[in-house]
């Protein structure tokens, strides 16, 4: 069955289209004065991902309609929901009743209009529900009320397993965590369908700073920075993937705490000294069924399998299913479950480097530089270009070398600025993590003799989380010569002493997208109760 959001796409394009239409179907004889009557667009099968009703409201008679409503009583529907969507303005819910009003209808016309959802009850039973009962009212051009209406049967289909994922906080802001913190993930997960789950699989994601402590042998493990790190520093595992054993089928309604008898917990997190703050960030648990799990896969370079002996499927042995006391929605969205993590203040310490250049006037030259993050936290910055006086700064075209936006106060690309802000968009984590930075070069088009007024700065996110401001800025220098671009040594810094040259960008970049993809995905914390 196609996704309630699939249908409800679809239904608004067709409401666009079709909000006044002319009966399709051979109308009967013109009645005297309004003739009123309602059909429905969809044969009333529904299951608990619910399904969006449209109806049809005729006039067949011969004179206009004034003042419609069309009333939808459900009250004698058995273990079905109705409920009215905000978008739909025109109609309202008081109870199990919907009224829809509508200014007039037109003799010989049909108006076509969302009017409710309906959503079957968690583990209802499959079969006739019953009918929702629509009443039309309007009035004639000389006031005398009429009436009409039509029934939609109702139907219960199967709605299959429904898995949903649960979780709490790690902590709160009141308890911060740190570099050589643990906390335990309390998390749960529900099979809120009408059927067994089938095969089916957890997944836990915690963000940069901080990783997965059990390292269960029959789950797989992704790093977002991976390779060795100096002590204290965590970079992960950032995602550990665990498939449940084949004969853990959870029934209908049935579920698991990931927390045994004694109250310990399935998985862990430990932070490092890299841990931005302070802060609030968070992770999430996933649920779903194996044979969706393929598409969710990482690159082969990123995914491991835990370095134990122990495996999730003995750990997993020991719990015993629960049942749900109040039962939820059943749809994809509640697969993933977020939970906040609140961190300590810690400090970054970014620096940049620019070479110095020469060139002749007219000449465009490229100006070598790096930004690079000298930890112990992870952070985020941005650098901004200021062309010195009698130069301009060069687009590179599509790439922008490749993190520059050039694009005026309008936001349409331009090819020179005297100013320009550059970014990752993303997490800029310590180079202990094994990320060397930006290295790049930006393109400067000499028009005279230059100033020494330009300068290269970088904006740390937060500014006030920066350890080293005297490194943040560097001089642009450019000179007019002979010898074209090129020069020794370092940009020459505002205050305090250049940092070394760290040239390099590698696998970074990579693993910045697929942390971006991973945390873009926010939703709903639901805490779990006992």
């Amino acid at each position: 069955m196609p996704s309630l959001k699939t249908r409800l796409a679809a239904g608004v394009a067709a409401l666009i289209g079709a909000v006044s239409v002319c009966a399709s179907s051979p109308s009967p004889a013109l009645a005297a004065g309004p003739h009123l009557e309602i059909s429905y667009d969809t044969a009333g099968e529904i299951d608990n991902s619910g399904r969006l009703v449209g109806a049809y409201a005729y006039n067949w008679g011969d004179e206009p309609a004034s003042d419609v409503t069309m009333t939808f009583d459900a009250s004698g529907l058995r273990d079905v929901d109705i409920s009215v969507p905000d978008w739909i303005e025109y109609c309202g819910l008081d109870g199990q009743i919907v009224t829809c009003r509508l200014p007039g209808l037109a003799a010989e016309h049909t108006e076509w209009l969302h009017v409710f959802e309906l959503k079957s009850k968690q583990q209802a039973r499959p079969g006739p529900a019953g009918a929702v009962k629509g009443t039309m009212r309007g009035f004639g051009p000389d006031g005398t009320e009429y009436t009409g209406g039509g029934e939609l049967d109702v139907t219960i289909v199967a709605s299959g397993p429904d898995l949903v994922a649960s979780t709490a906080d790690i902590n709160s802001a009141d308890d911060p965590v740190g570099g050589g913190d643990v906390r335990p993930v309390t998390a749960a997960i529900f099979n809120d369908g009408d059927t067994p789950t089938g095969d089916w699989y957890v997944q836990v994601s915690v963000p940069t700073g901080a990783g997965i402590v059990e390292q269960y042998s029959d789950c797989e493990y992704r790093d977002w920075w991976p390779g060795e790190h100096p002590a204290g520093y965590v970079y992960g595992p950032n995602v550990v993937t665990c498939r449940a054993p084949a004969d853990l089928e959870l029934e209908a309604g049935e579920g698991l705490a990931f927390v045994d008898d004694a109250g310990e917990s399935l998985f862990h997190v430990a932070f490092g000294k890299n841990l931005r703050g302070p802060d609030q960030t968070g992770g999430a648990v996933e649920v779903g069924l194996v044979e969706d799990l393929e598409s969710e896969r990482a690159s082969s370079k990123l995914s491991r399998k835990g370095a134990s002996g122990k495996s999730f499927a003995d750990a997993v042995a020991g719990l015993k299913p629960v049942t749900r006391a109040a039962l939820r929605e059943g749809n994809t969205d509640n697969n993933w479950a977020d939970f906040a993590i609140w961190t300590k203040p810690n400090k970054q310490d970014f620096a940049v480097t620019a070479e110095p250049v020469s060139g002749s006037i007219g000449e465009i030259v490229e100006i070598p530089y790096t930004v690079i993050n000298n930890g112990p936290a992870d952070g985020g910055a941005g650098w901004t270009f200021r062309a010195p006086t009698g130069t301009v700064l060069v687009s590179d075209g599509a790439d922008d070398r490749p993190w520059c936006y050039f694009v005026d106060d309008d936001g349409r690309p331009v090819k020179e600025l005297p100013e320009v802000r550059c970014s990752t968009e993303g997490e800029f984590p310590a180079k202990a993590s094994g990320y060397q930075g930006v290295s790049a070069t930006m393109k400067l088009r000499i028009i005279s003799t230059p100033g020494d007024d330009g300068t290269l700065r970088v904006r740390p996110f937060p500014e006030n989380s920066e350890a080293n401001p005297a490194n943040d800025e560097v001089k642009l220098v450019v000179t007019v010569g002979s010898g074209g671009s090129g020069g020794d040594g370092g940009g020459l810094p505002v205050t305090g002493a250049n940092p070394a040259l760290v040239g390099g960008i590698g696998g970074g970049v990579v693993a910045i997208g697929a942390a971006l993809v991973l945390f873009a995905r926010r939703r709903r914390v639901v805490v779990v109760s006992e």
